[in-house]
Order: structure tokens, then sequence, then C-alpha cells
């Protein structure tokens, strides 16, 4: 398993689900967990019973992103645990067995956002890494964290630290 291209996944969810931050926690490893909390609408009981149901969407997608994640946890002899309230967001556990980080930098530049913010800690073999969009978009001067610039930067920091 990809742990950037599953943030991805995650991330999107938690944009689409109106998110204005998403706390990203990653620690990859011989057993690798990734967390993401967000702060967006949330899943009442029903929907969040369906959740990982194939097909199921709540959004109108192929209804299969977080079906696939949990099927290829469970066959690494990990898991994925949703928890959720609606109105107040919802947060994504996912523990994988012999996963690879992927491209962490890549997955962020693809869901960078104006509109919400992205507090990312991660841990890979013996580095770490913490970034924060808000902080990025004060030292940029205000640029859009969209901006083609703002995006070389964050890539640029990530790729330094993690490598």
């Amino acid at each position: 398993m990809d742990l950037s291209l599953a943030m991805l996944e995650l991330a999107v969810n938690s944009l689409d689900a109106g998110a204005t931050l998403v706390a990203i926690r990653l620690k990859a490893g011989r057993t690798s967990r990734l967390e993401v909390r967000d702060n967006g609408s949330g899943m009442d009981k029903a929907t969040l019973a369906k959740a990982l149901d194939p097909g199921f969407s709540g959004k109108g997608g192929n209804g299969l992103g977080l079906y696939r994640l949990a099927q290829a946890a469970g066959q690494s002899g990990g898991s994925l645990k949703i928890r959720s309230k609606e109105g107040k967001g919802t947060k994504v556990t996912l523990t994988v067995k012999g996963a690879k980080a992927g491209d962490i930098a890549a997955s962020l530049a693809a869901i960078a956002d104006d509109g919400s913010d992205f507090d990312l800690k991660a841990r890979i073999g013996g580095k770490r890494l913490r970034l924060r969009t808000a902080r990025v978009r004060r030292e940029l001067g205000g640029m859009s964290i969209c901006d083609p610039r703002a995006i070389v930067a964050i890539k640029k920091y990530v790729n330094e630290n993690l490598r």
C-alpha cells in the first residue's frame, strides 16, 4: 500500500465534507499508522454504519475509496477505523503492515486548498516533518497555497526533510 495515496484519499474526503482544518499524522515503518482528523460535517450514525460498504458514497462518488483502503489494510493484518460525529468532524485511523510512504510531497501538492488548512506531522524512518499550511501561507507573504510557487516550496520542504 502507498500511504501517500491513502492520505490523499482521506484528505479529499475531508475537503468534500467541508473541513477547514485537516490534521494528518503519519508514522511509516514496519507497521504504519495514518490518522486523518477533520472539522468537516461529520457523519450521522446511519452513514457511518455504511461508510465502508462497497459502492456506498455519501458524496456521489463511486463509493470505493474507503472500501478499498479497508480491504488493503485488512489484507496486511491492519485495520481502518472511523469515528465521526455529525456536525463535529471525522477521524479515520489506518494501520497497515509493509506499506511504503510514497510521494508525500506530491499528495500534499494535490490537496493544496486555499479554503482549508493542513497540519501534517510525519515520521518516516528516522526523519520527522511538521508542515502547517497556515504557516506556509504566512511565510510566503499571504501567497495562495495553490500558487505554483507555493506548491514548489511545499514539495521542496517535504522532500528535503523526509529524504
